[in-house]
């Protein structure tokens, strides 16, 4: 299929993606501050208010976040956990690089905002499609260099011809080792299974570090568990890689394998 894909991409060169039909419509705004690969902040240039856009159809690798995260992401560094340097290193690459995009079309860029979430005691997020003033799909650029997955979980509501063009790009992508695709997947995992994976080691770490406040273990021992948890970690990704491949299993079957397997970890 990669080869398929190969030859395709290999007769239709570089192509841009050229601008939607209602790209002129769109409403235009300056971006006030970009805070990783897939989320900026803006204003609309007829208006005051500030709006939090996160670019929709698309994942990017996850940057430092510290709040609430600062113990997990400590303790990871700490152990060097590959896992974490990756998905930071990549994820900081991919801000630099949407960073770069918007100065180059003068901090502004029009959106077509697809949807909106709301946020408990914060202000809502929205979702859109963002475009730079010459027409450019940023969600495409981003796929385009490695620096962003497809989500699959909300593709559908793609547009066909975007969509089209999107697998297209992470195929060339994936073929061509640009970005994260140049990462071993035994020490890079899909931002949505990285969140989840923090989450996961942010309980057992609570959890161990009631057993370290009632002091029924020691600060050493703190440690240890946190660092076997983490062999078994690694231990299991490279098993599950070397299935994938060996062609045992698919992407998609490897990242189910990742999911369930590292829920049960830390469970």
């Amino acid at each position: 299929m990669k080869q398929i894909i190969n030859n395709i991409l290999t007769h239709l060169g570089q192509v841009k993606l050229p601008a939607p039909s209602y790209f002129d419509s769109l409403e235009t705004y300056t971006v006030k501050k970009v805070s990783d690969a897939d989320t900026f902040d803006v204003v609309a240039n007829d208006s005051d208010t500030e709006m939090t856009i996160r670019f929709v159809y698309i994942d990017t690798p996850e940057t430092p976040k510290g709040w609430g995260d600062s113990q997990v992401e400590k303790m990871n560094r700490k152990n060097e956990n590959p896992l974490y340097r990756s998905q930071f290193e990549w994820g900081e690459k991919g801000k630099d690089r949407l960073q770069e995009l918007v100065e180059k079309s003068g901090n502004q860029v029009k959106v077509k905002v697809t949807g909106e979430e709301k946020r408990p005691g914060r202000s809502p997020r929205f979702f859109g499609e963002v475009y730079l003033l010459d027409g450019t799909f940023v969600q495409h650029i981003l796929v385009q260099e490695g620096l962003a997955r497809i989500y699959y979980d909300y593709i559908s509501e793609c547009p066909r011809e975007i969509a089209i063009m999107l697998f297209l790009a992470e195929a060339d992508a994936e073929i061509n080792q640009r970005g994260i695709w140049q990462e071993l997947q035994s020490e890079f995992i899909a931002p949505w299974l990285f969140r989840s994976l923090k989450s996961k080691q942010k309980y057992f770490l609570k959890d161990i570090s009631k057993e370290l406040k009632a002091g029924s273990i020691t600060e050493a021992e703190f440690e240890t568990k946190f660092k076997s948890k983490l062999k078994e970690q690694n231990d299991i990704l490279s098993t599950v890689f070397a299935d994938l491949k060996n062609g045992i299993i698919t992407q998609p079957e490897f990242e189910d394998k990742c999911k369930e397997e590292l829920n049960n970890l830390f469970a």
